[in-house]
């Protein structure tokens, strides 16, 4: 057909068709580049879009601070990957409202202050200083530009704004300092026995009939959700970089190019007295200055002290009370004459007057610092893994173009790209739409997986950026609908789980029970020991204890007081399905110890100040939601 219209398109007509077709694709691609459009929300605030790649941002630097927080301790497949998206997603529709609020209020943060907050981030500095390269290198691999990382910073500052407004503005007095430590200290005397469930189970009869009304009730908890299998080829960086090798050559050129990341250049430490010319001063201004600047040099070679000198006469409002120091420093930050002079000096040399932009200057070099940093040798092997990274980077590209090409020319097999890139396919375990671990954790992945081309269609996929190193195309090899488990594979776990259910109730019953016995004068030394029960004494216990149950603990602090010398009786179900029969012998109120003084008091105070400024904070941003025009639109939620 294809031929037949290159045949017949000839002249006018079908010059005037090819100006029809290609207006609204010359309109696509614009908007395509200029990324118009392309962009899926997955919710708005008052119509302010938080876009899917925010929200991946997002939920990817969430995930690294939690690695970085557990440390070896982290193992993502015991997080429930849809509640932590879920998580995030709320945290950011909750900083959209507060920016939102903010903005309302009239706050904002000015670009000295969010200069001034990127250059004290210890990520950016190399050798206790501030490294323009390590600062873009840091914000690429976030994933942004300085320009989107220094809106994220103003938008922080001017967050934190709003809640340090709110939060500071809250005050403590005295008799409430008091009332908070004697609850907050508070300490509770108790014993208790525990009416165990596991006796009880011997009694505790199941009947089929229960069995299936419990399973027809509750078919959701017996449901295999739809799962499938896929073959993926995964396209990582730091897979190209294992791959890669460098010759000699190629390093010392890296090395030359990024050599001020491995040596820090020599600085110099000087002082100075100026005399300042104003712009545009005349010859006699200019005289007088130059006889001033003399005057001073010839002082300081009578045997008169610099920085004393320099204190009396120095018209630098900047360092003349410092003596005229003007600190460490490297070329190319001072004014070209100046430094032209310092650099060419002795230490302790003291120069003739020098005329800069500024005015004239006597200098005195007290300090040279010589280059320190590694030399190629000693830096060898970082400059080796910096040199690969950097290759890695550049092929990463050119492959990730021929993986797309590639999995779209051949969509019903992976193996021909696979084969043209050297690469290798790999195989999931079973994958639900609720996501997995790693790079199945991205929604794009799962989304991709499950979508009617891939997963009807038998196609590949098209090539998913999961982040800034990393691509993936997959295909389906397996896939299962969801079903319900018989009920012959669930009737041994729905009669121990009824069973359970049912020993729970007896211990509680038989627990009710004592509690009335005890209620009714009968100590609980002689119950015990009526009934073969075990009597815990566990003292004075805090809000904090880790020795007693955490239901218990929660139960006995919500106890009332007992009355004079009585003690006071409760009970509650353990998480066990056992039922605690517990006695409340006295309560002694939290005071402030002997050995704390005020300053423990204030910190206190503050501290409560704090809590309480933070929860009204709380309060007033769930206020603003309740008022907000919320809409949820990403897929997972559904």
């Amino acid at each position: 057909m294809l031929q037949q219209i290159r045949e017949r398109a000839q002249g006018w007509i079908a010059w005037f068709i090819v100006i029809l077709i290609s207006i609204p694709f010359a309109l696509w691609g614009i908007q395509e580049y200029l990324g118009v459009g392309s962009e899926q929300a997955v919710a708005t605030v008052n119509g302010q879009e938080i876009t899917e790649r925010e929200f991946e941002r997002g939920y990817r630097e969430f995930r690294q601070r939690l690695r970085q927080q557990l440390g070896a301790n982290y193992r993502p497949e015991l997080f429930d990957e849809a509640r932590l998206r879920e998580e995030v997603l709320n945290s950011m529709i909750r900083n959209q409202l507060i920016l939102q609020t903010a903005a309302d209020m009239g706050l904002s943060a000015g670009d000295d202050l969010v200069r001034a907050m990127i250059v004290s981030i210890p990520g950016f500095s190399i050798a206790g200083r501030f490294d323009q390269q390590a600062y873009e290198r840091g914000v690429r691999s976030r994933g942004l530009t300085p320009a989107g990382f220094e809106d994220q910073i103003r938008r922080a500052l001017v967050s934190e704004q709003l809640s340090r407004g709110i939060v500071a503005s809250e005050f403590t007095t005295d008799a409430e300092l008091e009332r908070q430590i004697a609850l907050t200290r508070q300490q509770r005397e108790l014993k208790y026995v525990a009416v165990e469930s596991k006796p009880f189970l011997g009694s505790a009869d199941v009947s089929e009939s229960e069995i299936r009304d419990y399973y027809a009730s509750n078919q959701d908890r017996f449901v295999f959700p739809e799962r499938v299998k896929v073959e993926y080829l995964d396209l990582q960086i730091e897979d190209l970089s294992k791959t890669l090798t460098a010759d000699e050559e190629s390093l010392l050129g890296f090395y030359e190019q990024q050599k001020n990341e491995y040596v820090t250049p020599e600085q110099r430490r000087a002082s100075h007295i100026l005399i300042i010319v104003e712009d545009g001063a005349n010859a006699q201004a200019e005289d007088a200055a130059r006889q001033a600047a003399d005057a001073a040099l010839e002082r300081i070679r009578a045997g008169e002290d610099f920085a004393a000198v320099a204190r009396e006469v120095s018209q630098d409002p900047g360092s003349s009370d410092q003596g005229g120091d003007l600190g460490f420093f490297e070329k190319g930050v001072m004014d070209q004459a100046f430094e032209g002079v310092v650099f060419g000096m002795t230490t302790d040399e003291v120069s003739e007057p020098v005329r800069s932009s500024f005015g004239f200057h006597v200098i005195k070099l007290t300090t040279i610092r010589p280059a320190q940093g590694k030399s190629y040798e000693e830096a060898k092997e970082a400059i080796r893994q910096a040199f690969l990274k950097s290759e890695a980077e550049r092929l990463f590209y050119e492959y990730a173009e021929r993986l797309n090409d590639l999995a779209y020319e051949d969509p019903d097999s992976l193996q021909p790209a696979a084969e043209a890139l050297g690469m290798t396919t790999r195989t999931s375990d079973w994958l639900r739409r609720a996501g997995g671990a790693d790079l199945f954790a991205a929604p794009k992945v799962v989304g991709a997986a499950f979508s009617d081309d891939v997963l009807k269609d038998g196609h590949n996929s098209e090539a998913i950026e999961i982040g800034p190193e990393r691509m993936v195309v997959l295909r389906v090899t397996e896939h299962e609908e969801s079903t319900i488990r018989a009920i012959e594979d669930v009737q041994a776990e729905i009669e121990e789980q009824l069973k359970a259910e049912r020993a729970g109730e007896m211990a509680h019953k038989r627990g009710e029970e004592l509690l009335g016995r005890l209620k009714q004068g009968e100590s609980l030394q002689s119950l015990a020991d009526a009934e073969s029960l075990t009597v815990v004494t566990s003292g004075l216990v805090g809000r904090n204890d880790r020795t007693l149950p955490p239901v218990l603990l929660q139960h006995l602090f919500r106890m009332p007081r007992p009355a004079g010398d009585e003690s006071q009786y409760g009970g509650t179900v353990l998480a066990n399905g056992d039922y605690a029969v517990i006695a409340l012998d006295s309560i002694r109120d939290g005071t402030l110890g002997e050995d704390e003084n005020k300053e423990t008091e204030k910190t206190l105070k503050n501290l409560q100040e704090r809590s309480r400024g933070t929860a009204y904070f709380n309060h007033f941003i769930e206020n603003q939601r309740g008022n907000a025009q919320i809409v949820i639109t990403r897929q997972e939620q559904e």
